[in-house]
């Protein structure tokens, strides 16, 4: 037994180094979906006058797969899925759950109503309102040892079949990658989050004209 004495020794003096070199490993292993954190406004506006609204999401990028070849390599295992996790400022919430690209942004977009006290329905009724959120961009890139992302998103604001107004929504951003942290998700959730805010959806409802 004295024969194992220096590796035990050894062992447990470089113990906490294996621990750590174990954590960045399982940091480093690529997951089947993305985090996308994303915080709701923190002024809520005025109740607008409506209290329901048909939403619609439609996915009409050029590109459907969202990482480039590159990108691809490092997240070999992502499978077109995003777990949103959700939650006000300064407080903490489980995740919200795991999505497609189209249902991620419904989710949220159903979120920012509910907030104002608006009922997403389903409906075929051309006097409620409608909603149209198009998304014609969501793209992760690496290069340059940074990861890159750049979206852009439509909404349209349709009432008994008229386009009453039009919005565009585009950015980029970029983040260093850092090896062992998941800096995928937090490239994706910075610029998405900022995006969705900036439509102002009472500014939006405003240019309905009165029943």
């Amino acid at each position: 037994m004295k024969c194992f004495a220096p590796l035990v020794k050894n062992a447990t003096r470089y113990l906490p180094m294996f621990v750590l070199i174990l954590f960045a490993l399982s940091a480093c292993a690529s997951r089947s979906y993305i985090k996308v954190n994303y915080q709701l406004p923190d002024k809520i506006p005025d109740k607008p006058a409506i209290t329901e609204i048909r939403l619609s999401v439609v996915d009409q990028r050029d590109n459907p797969d969202p990482l480039s070849a590159i990108a691809r390599e490092k997240l070999k295992n992502f499978r077109g899925n995003y777990m949103l996790i959700m939650a006000p400022k300064g407080e903490n919430t489980p995740m919200e759950g795991i999505y497609d690209l189209r249902t991620l942004f419904e989710r949220v977009f159903r979120k920012r109503l509910d907030q104002m006290g608006i009922r997403a329905v389903d409906s075929t009724a051309s006097q409620i309102p409608k909603l149209e959120v198009v998304i014609t961009r969501f793209q992760l890139d690496l290069r340059d040892y940074k990861w890159h992302f750049r979206m852009n998103y439509a909404t349209r604001l349709v009432k008994d079949g008229n386009v009453l107004v039009k919005k565009t929504f585009s950015g980029q951003t970029e983040r260093l990658d850092v090896p062992g942290v998941d800096d995928s998700g937090t490239t994706v959730s910075e610029m998405y989050a900022d995006l969705i805010n900036q439509l102002d959806i009472a500014a939006l409802l405003s240019k309905l004209p009165p029943d």
